[in-house]
């Protein structure tokens, strides 16, 4: 009888199955060591990331909520400050007013007082007037007649 061998690539026997176990134990240990951990940080960066997110979200809805009441704010200020300038225009044109109706007065006043002065003027020349008249007349015929003339004459 002759022996027969084969020669194959893989060969079944206890050198494969102390290999097996071995690869085995080395699954556990890096499993232990190397992917729990791993995953763990991984876990708790995912987290962390999840939380910073929420706490944007929530930081940009306080900026939303700030930005409104600013807004807010501002459009009140501004109503205010509209108001405020209708106010002060209203109270220029009343001052404005009661200036113009003061001097108004005062111009009438002066010009009564004018009025007064230049009718007492107007009377003080008629009441010398023919008293000057005379005199002119009298002036006018003695440098005419050439001679000097007497009240009666006149």
């Amino acid at each position: 009888m002759q022996i027969e061998s084969t020669i194959a690539l893989i060969s079944i026997n206890a050198t494969l199955i102390v290999q097996l176990v071995s690869f085995l134990i080395f699954l556990f240990i890096i499993n232990r060591i190397m992917f729990k951990p791993l995953d763990q940080v991984k876990g708790s960066r995912a987290a962390r990331m999840e939380a910073l997110q929420q706490e944007i979200a929530a930081a940009e809805q306080e900026v939303h909520r700030m930005m409104d009441a600013l807004a807010a704010e501002e459009l009140k200020a501004k109503d205010e400050a509209l108001g405020r300038q209708k106010a002060l225009e209203e109270e220029a044109k009343q001052e404005t007013s009661r200036i113009f109706d003061a001097v108004k007065a005062e111009i009438d006043q002066m010009k009564a007082r004018t009025n007064e002065q230049v009718k007492a003027q107007i009377a003080d020349v008629r009441q010398h007037l023919p008293e000057e008249s005379l005199k002119l007349a009298r002036a006018i015929m003695e440098q005419t007649l050439e001679r000097s003339l007497t009240n009666e004459t006149i």
